[in-house]
């Protein structure tokens, strides 16, 4: 028998104001994973008197209520549609439920293509694991109030649940096994999962560091925790007290990515990709105070994903690999001229949750854009401040984007009215072009002149401009409030070249020539052509889940012969295998080679049989693209398949033995925003 036993620690729970109408919860939950159900027992009482018990609270639709009492006694209650309602009393100084209810939601045999991150599974129960949602129901959900919960979860031996709150107790026995709870900040609802896990502890200060794997993953769990001590210091330091009392890292059957109060659950496959912790953790590290001890007022838009990318995938960039940072920015600009159309845009006050690709580039990148730009307005003491601030006061409070508005102003001392406004409530970008420029020669050396043009609508804009010489880099910010404003540098030196916002530190909209091809240009293709080149045609079978994760599982399909002959126009391809014809093998840039069986970037050669090449072209005559989907084997194709839809910011990948070696992106060579005065006669 295993037994461990954690007591709350001297100091630890902070005294929490008095809430009219906080419950205190005592859950008990045992799981029964063979008949896919729990029985639970939920005993509620006033957290202080001020509180009354409530008399509404949401359950599955699909429970079975075997009984309600109130101090002991049955009373009477009614249960619609997952409602139950309990008749009104007076100084009633507890209330019991006792309940059963199964959850069975299918969990897909293939996650290939489900854009969903649910994967439309609220609550299951199940013999290789088990996940309940914080929506489910799975335990009683007091209309409109909060509670503080004490969750006890039984189940077969071996078998432990997480949930929110301090471990207290772990015990596992020769018949069962126990794991109990406790949260110190009130809240709505739980999420639980469950699984036979293997169980490391390691502490940081007064924050208890959990990781619960599988036997097949435990190896990996002692460096996650020392990831999690890692992003735990460096985000208190950026934003104030962690405001849980442990993080835990648990397990997922299936590929999910969540990020849940003082705890995320990764998927058995998720967790063994390499890149995780130092991408997805601190992720979800963040979202413990943003969207989680800071909930987010959904109807007024959803910040805290942008947000938690700003801080983490982009800012840990910016800190440890500042060249990696600038592709980032550049990224998020790309995704979004890729992935949303200007009928298809949103404000950030309307974007809730990703559901597709357009979601995140909006929902996602371009808040941490938004962020990022108020950065550089403010400053970064401001910046720091005001989230520290937010970090403080908004917890366990519901924010929207104008309680953030308002403590950035509070920290900055600057009216920030006008940068909200045009940056969450508007859909779309600004986009700005040169116009008139001439370089003549002064008595002083060199004048460069010009204006700065966007669109309508404009916007209120801090537009970085860059004018660059033999030796020297000559930076100006220029206020553009309107649809033009004129410039002037004064150089001593022949210019060589001028670029608008050369660093990518503006969220704009791109022109098509800034943008390179990429994979998700072929995810967001509105009129796909899949070509299978000759002697490949068993390569097509082999690519399912490749076209499943592009979204093209339901293009047309036709072989290298039937294309030449009816060269159908306005087209995406995606070839797969190396073409016969010459007409339809791509012109690659300087460096690549590539035959039937092997190819070479550089100096370095591929010609193994599980080497595979997938590379996206652009055309020259229009705007479409061209994959080509290059595997040394059937075998490889079908291990590479799956993943590289993944990689939808990248031109090129290089994949071996399904391990990633190459991916990168293909520079632009014109931009409406460069001027190289080389090229150009200067008198």
């Amino acid at each position: 028998m295993i037994l461990i036993l954690l007591l709350w620690p001297l100091g630890i729970v902070p005294v929490m104001a008095a809430a009219n109408g906080l419950i205190d919860q005592r859950l008990s939950i045992q799981l029964f994973p063979e008949e896919h159900r729990l029985e639970g027992r939920a005993v509620l009482t006033p957290a202080d008197s001020n509180s009354e018990l409530p008399e509404m609270f949401r359950l599955a639709v699909g429970a079975d209520i075997d009984a309600v009492t109130t101090d002991g006694k049955p009373t009477d209650f009614t249960f619609d549609k997952g409602l139950l309602q309990i008749p009104p009393g007076s100084e009633v100084s507890n209330l019991t439920i006792s309940y059963r209810v199964r959850f069975d939601d299918p969990v897909p045999q293939d996650f290939v293509g489900i854009e969903d991150p649910s994967f439309g599974i609220a609550a299951t129960i199940m013999p290789q694991g088990s996940f309940l949602s914080d929506n489910s129901g799975w335990h009683p959900l007091p209309v409109d109030r909060q509670s503080r919960f004490h969750v006890t979860i039984i189940g077969p031996p071996g078998l432990y649940g997480v949930t929110a709150g301090r471990l207290v107790e772990l015990d596992s026995s020769a018949t069962r096994s126990q794991t109990i709870w406790q949260t110190r900040l009130p809240q709505s609802s739980l999420a639980l999962a469950a699984g036979y896990y293997q169980v490391k502890r390691e502490d940081l200060g007064e924050i208890q560091l959990l990781a619960f794997t599988s036997v097949e993953n435990a190896a990996l769990a002692a460096d996650y925790l020392e990831s999690c001590r890692e992003y735990m210091q460096l985000y208190q330091a950026l934003f104030g007290p962690y405001p849980y009392a442990k993080f835990a890292v648990v397990e997922n059957f299936y590929p999910t990515g969540y990020g849940l109060p003082g705890w995320t659950l990764l998927g058995s496959s998720v967790i063994r990709l390499p890149f995780i912790r130092t991408t997805s953790l601190p992720h979800e590290i963040a979202h413990a105070w943003w969207g989680n001890a800071i909930e987010i007022d959904y109807q007024s838009g959803n910040w805290g994903e942008g947000l938690a990318t700003y801080v983490a995938d982009y800012y840990l960039q910016e800190l440890y690999a500042p060249a990696e940072a600038f592709e980032y920015r550049r990224k998020i600009l790309r995704d979004y001229a890729t992935l949303v159309e200007a009928g298809d845009d949103l404000p950030l006050t309307d974007f809730r949750s990703r559901m597709t690709k357009r979601d995140q580039a909006v929902g996602y990148g371009k808040a941490a854009m938004v962020f990022h730009m108020l950065r550089k307005l403010i400053g970064d003491e401001a910046f720091w401040q005001g989230l520290q601030a937010t970090a403080r006061d908004g917890l366990g409070k519901h924010f929207a984007w104008s309680d953030l508005r308002r403590h950035f102003e509070a920290a900055s001392a600057m009216d920030l009215s006008v940068f909200f406004r045009q940056w969450t409530r508007r859909a779309g970008a600004p986009q700005l072009r040169l116009a008139d420029v001439s370089v003549i020669p002064v008595d002083a050396g060199w004048q460069v002149s010009g204006s700065i043009l966007q669109e309508e609508p404009v916007y209120d804009l801090a537009v970085p401009l860059r004018l660059e010489t033999a030796t020297h880099k000559h930076d100006q910010t220029f206020d553009l409030a309107g649809s033009q404003k004129p410039f002037v540098f004064t150089v001593n030196a022949r210019p060589i070249s001028l670029t608008v916002d050369p660093e990518s530190n503006l969220f704009r909209k791109l022109y098509p020539e800034e943008l390179p091809a990429t994979v998700n240009n072929l995810r967001a293709s509105k009129a796909p052509l899949v070509v299978v080149s000759t002697g490949s045609e068993a390569l097509l079978g082999a690519s399912r889940d490749l076209l499943r994760g592009l979204q093209w599982h339901q293009a047309p399909v036709m072989s290298e012969e039937d294309y030449l002959r009816q060269q159908p126009p306005g087209r995406d391809l995606l070839m797969l295998g190396w073409p016969k014809s010459l007409d339809l093998r791509p012109i690659l840039p300087a460096g690549f080679t590539a035959a039937a069986n092997q190819f070479s970037i550089g100096d370095k050669t591929y010609a193994e049989a599980q080497d595979v090449l997938f590379m996206v072209m652009a055309s020259h005559e229009d705007h479409h693209v061209t994959g080509y989907f290059l595997p040394g084997s059937l075998a490889a194709s079908r291990d590479t398949a799956r993943r590289i839809p993944h990689y939808g910011r990248y031109s090129y990948l290089v994949f071996r033995v399904g391990s990633n070696q190459v991916k990168a992106t293909w520079e632009t060579e014109h931009s409406p925003l460069k001027i190289l005065f080389e090229k150009e006669p200067i008198p």
